[in-house]
């Protein structure tokens, strides 16, 4: 049966008020434990030696509970369900939120329990930790979304009363800087299978550009953290992520927070190779070279020597080590692109790649080297080396179809052989970078069919946006609950003047909206660096950097037919493929990037490059 307005304002009431006491209740604990942690800071400056390891891990956990109902405050949870379960008489009303408040009836999404709030009204059952089924009846279920302690959407059914609309406050789907859309709320129920699968072995969630996917894996790590059955295989201190760049690495430092997260090491390759490797004084870049044709046949050479088998020596200087290496690949004019690179003293993703697989190969198992003061028995300090192996209990990848299949196999190698929990996110019709993996056999991976999950929805774009992509020949699937947005606007123009006054026009209409303005190359980047520099929420990307983050408004600048149809002559015919591949998927990672306004600025309209 339907509800009139009556009854819909009687439940928005109802839960409001709930809302407000529930919120009164954290806050009274939210001073209680913050005044414990206090006092047993204080307890802990007296305490003897042998009870200070017992008095430090309850400050530990207090911190931890604090930060727990510090985040809990704003929303306190998301899903209210009614149920009886076998054995009990009276009704029990429980609640499903980020972190637990039993006091309230509130548990953890990660508990054996939370799986009913995607059942079907009726009969129910779940699987306890000691294996036991719990068996009862779902009767009601309602759906919140609670921001700073407001109800901004609430749905409700029961048995008998199909799911209806009881609230809905009118808000901004703008968002701030990088986050992607957070989907634990309103996760579907094959969603939370992938989340809750068996920990043991890897697991690849791929999806196109906007599907949720890094999200969804991420909730998984913090299941696998928080969830009683997995939680002793899998302290955070012992699980690294794998991500991109800064911006990445930004966004991840973010989340995982917010999902209970904490002491997770969260790296690029490069820093875990510079890290591993000892080295000082060197910079990192992923690409070497002054122009791109100059980039793409050095990077071709040292591909080459890598793939050969051939590993540098052990030697004082990294530079004369690979010199050697690659002595046999290249030509006179890469070797003085060499001898540049070796006097700025920077090393690029394939030298990198080519040190840490001959160190692997030297030592069997690469070690941290850290360095620490002790003292002596005689009062004085010194210095103490240790070598710490490597070994992860957890290795979170993302973007894997950009890594070569040498890296993915030296990441996967430092995975603890018991678990060989490795999670793997990415896309491989988003590789834009050469010599990336390009099947599973390529790194000694095996994945088992139910634990390898495509992602097929995608929550970012308009339906706008994803028809104009289509009509560039990529396949996506555009979902008819998907919202209409704008159409894409294409524009031809000439010149950087031309690009910045189009920016300004964009800023002066969205003043509050995020614009991510996007090209190909760094150096057509450069004016519109210098013309925005003061805007902070306008960011200039390469169209490399802009993979895995989002903008409400894209606009692609520098759009030509020389862009999209370089010349490859001198490159060997695979080689050449697939530099037409990366250029194809690179547009495809750009166009992406869009919430809710695309356009596409340049010498030619893109609809009217044949092929790009």
């Amino acid at each position: 049966m339907n509800m009139n307005q009556k009854d819909k304002g009687e439940v928005l009431n109802e839960a409001r008020e709930h809302v407000g006491s529930v919120r009164e209740d954290i806050a009274r604990f939210v001073h209680v434990t913050d005044n414990q942690v206090k006092t047993g800071k204080e307890e802990y400056k007296f305490a003897r030696s042998a009870d200070r390891v017992t008095q430090m891990m309850l400050i530990k956990y207090g911190e931890k509970r604090l930060d727990e109902l510090v985040h809990l405050y704003p929303s306190p949870y998301f899903v209210r369900c009614e149920v009886l379960l076998d054995g009990e008489s009276t009704i029990r009303t429980v609640y499903f939120s980020k972190f637990p408040f039993v006091d309230r009836e509130i548990y953890s999404w990660a508990a054996p329990i939370a799986t009913i709030r995607f059942e079907l009204m009726g009969d129910i059952v779940y699987t306890l930790p000691d294996e036991r089924e719990r068996h009862g009846k779902l009767l009601r279920r309602d759906q919140y979304m609670i921001v700073d302690g407001k109800i901004v959407f609430l749905a409700s059914e029961s048995s008998g009363s199909p799911r209806e609309l009881v609230y809905q406050e009118h808000f901004s789907t703008r968002k701030q800087g990088f986050m992607l859309p957070e989907i634990v709320a309103q996760m579907e129920k094959s969603q939370d299978q992938v989340i809750r699968a068996h920990y043991i072995g890897p697991f690849v969630i791929s999806g196109p550009a906007g599907s949720g996917k890094t999200t969804l894996a991420l909730h998984r790590v913090a299941y696998l953290v928080q969830s009683p059955d997995t939680l002793s295989f899998y302290p955070p201190e012992s699980i690294i992520v794998f991500v991109q760049d800064a911006g990445t690495k930004k966004y991840f430092s973010q989340l995982l927070p917010e999902l209970g997260i904490c002491d997770v090491k969260i790296a690029t390759f490069a820093e875990w190779a510079f890290e591993l490797l000892g080295l000082q004084g060197i910079r990192y870049s992923d690409h070497y070279g002054s122009i791109e044709e100059e980039r793409d046949a050095y990077e071709y050479a040292k591909l080459q020597a890598l793939h050969s088998g051939k590993l540098p020596t052990a030697s004082r200087s990294p530079f004369t080590s690979l010199e050697k290496m690659y002595a046999g690949y290249f030509n006179a004019s890469l070797k003085e692109c060499f001898r540049l690179q070796k006097q700025e003293q920077i090393l690029d993703r394939i030298d990198l790649t080519a040190l840490l697989s001959a160190e692997k190969v030297r030592n069997s198992m690469l070690e941290i080297v850290r360095t620490r003061l002790v003292r002596t028995r005689d009062r004085k300090w010194k210095k103490k080396t240790e070598r710490i192996p490597t070994e992860y209990s957890l290795i979170v990848v993302d973007e894997f179809q950009n890594y070569l299949p040498e890296q993915l196999r030296i990441i996967k190698g430092c995975a603890k052989s018991s678990l060989h929990s490795t999670v793997y996110i990415g896309d491989l019709s988003q590789q834009i970078r050469f010599g990336t993996m390009r099947k599973w056999e390529d790194i000694g991976e095996i994945v088992a069919p139910d634990r390898s999950v495509r992602l097929h929805k995608v929550y970012r774009n308009t339906k706008s946006i994803l028809r104009y992509i289509r009509s560039l020949g990529y396949g996506v699937e555009i979902s008819e609950s998907m919202r209409e947005g704008v159409p894409v606007e294409e524009c031809v123009i000439f010149g950087k003047e031309e690009e910045i006054a189009y920016v300004k026009k964009l800023r002066e209409k969205n003043f509050d909206a995020s614009i991510g303005v996007l090209a190909r190359s760094e150096q057509s980047l450069v004016s519109l660096r210098r013309a925005f520099i003061a805007d902070t929420k306008l960011y200039v990307f390469t169209m490399e950097e802009s993979q895995g983050v989002e903008f409400d408004i894209v606009c692609i600048v520098g759009i030509s037919r020389a862009n999209w149809k370089p010349t490859i002559e001198g490159l060997i015919a695979g080689f050449a493929e697939e530099k037409r591949k990366i250029l194809r998927d690179l547009l495809y990672v750009a166009l992406t990037r869009a919430i809710s306004e695309l356009h596409v600025l340049g010498e030619e309209k893109l609809s009217r490059i044949s092929g790009c």
